[in-house]
This record gives C-alpha cells, structure tokens and sequence, in this order.
C-alpha cells in the first residue's frame, strides 16, 4: 500500500503523518519539509529527496534501497538501525543536527563535508567512508566504529567517546579537542601512566 499519492512533490510541508510499516516507492520530494512526521519501518525504496528537512521525525529501520538523499538535513530526528548502504550513491549528501543516529551502517559512502553536530551517533559503522572535512562537533560517538576511513581534515571538536586508530584510518591534519584526544593512543598498542 502506497501512502503518499503518486507524483512528484515541492516546496511542500507535511505535519504528523504517521507512515509507520509503510511504503512510499518511486516518489520525488524537492525542497519540501517533514515535521513531527513517523517513517519507522517505511519502505521508501527507489524515492528520492532532494533539500528536503526532518524535522523532529522518526526514521527507525527505514528502508532506502536504491533512494536518493540529496542535501538532506536531518533536526532533532531519531534513526534507528538504518541502512544508509542501500542508497543512491551519486545522490547523497546529508546532516544531522541534534539527532540520536543509532545502530547505523554508513560504510563506503561518499560522505565528504558531512555534519554530525551536536548529536549522539551510537554503535554506527563508518568502515571505508569518506568522511574527510566532516564536522562531529559536540558529538557522542560511543561504540561508533571507524576502519579504514578518510577522516582528514575532520573536525571533532569537543566530540566524545569516539575510538580511532590512527593507524588504520587517515586522519591528516584532523581536530580534535583534549582531553578526548588521548583516545587516540588506545589503537597504538602502548602503556600510559
């Protein structure tokens, strides 16, 4: 069942839709603004979004195959268990501002220049990720994996409990902020006292 019309849609608002387990395919969001909306569960396979805002909504196991984010600003939203692997890859750029980003895998993805800001990204997965000149200022990066990941150039920045090795990620030129910064001694394999 589709519950949003077919067609395409721009510069519109949707206020507390409840889209929760189910399916919005081949439909095409321009410039358009989702506040206090619930996507839990929705199939969104093969729609696209393109400067579209969430706003204080709820996209826990959201379905994205073959969907298309385009500067995409998440605010005050939660993600759970989202697969961001599935998506368009030459259609993706995103923020988040104040979000709760949980369990998500965002490895191999094309993430330059991305903003984590004042948010918690929990338990997420950035294996091959380009996330070089990303912001995570502010950022609670507990249980969050980082492996084999550009990161020059990235700002974390009064961020916390993140775990990167700098061996096995690049982190050229990378902020970051003490006392959080001696985290990045664990993955090299040495005694502090």
């Amino acid at each position: 069942m589709n519950i949003i019309a077919e067609g395409d849609y721009d510069s519109q608002k949707f206020n507390g839709l409840d889209l929760a387990g189910g399916s919005v395919h081949l439909r095409s969001f321009s410039d358009c603004r989702f506040v206090r909306c619930i996507f839990s569960g929705c199939d969104l396979t093969g729609s696209t979004f393109s400067d579209c805002t969430f706003e204080q909504c709820d996209l826990s196991g959201v379905k994205l195959v073959d969907c298309g984010l385009r500067q995409v600003r998440f605010v005050r939203s939660k993600l759970l268990g989202v697969d961001f692997t599935r998506c368009t890859i030459n259609f993706f750029a995103l923020s988040f501002d104040d979000c709760l980003v949980e369990s998500c895998n965002f490895s191999g993805l094309p993430m330059k220049g991305t903003k984590f800001l004042d948010s918690i990204v929990r338990e997420c997965v950035f294996g091959r990720t380009n996330l070089s000149k990303s912001s995570f200022e502010r950022t609670d990066l507990s249980d969050s994996v980082f492996h084999d990941a550009n990161l020059s150039e990235a700002d974390f920045s009064r961020a916390k409990n993140y775990a990167i090795c700098p061996t096995t990620n690049k982190v050229a030129k990378a902020k970051f902020s003490l006392p959080e910064a001696v985290s990045l001694l664990r993955g090299l394999d040495i005694e502090l006292e």
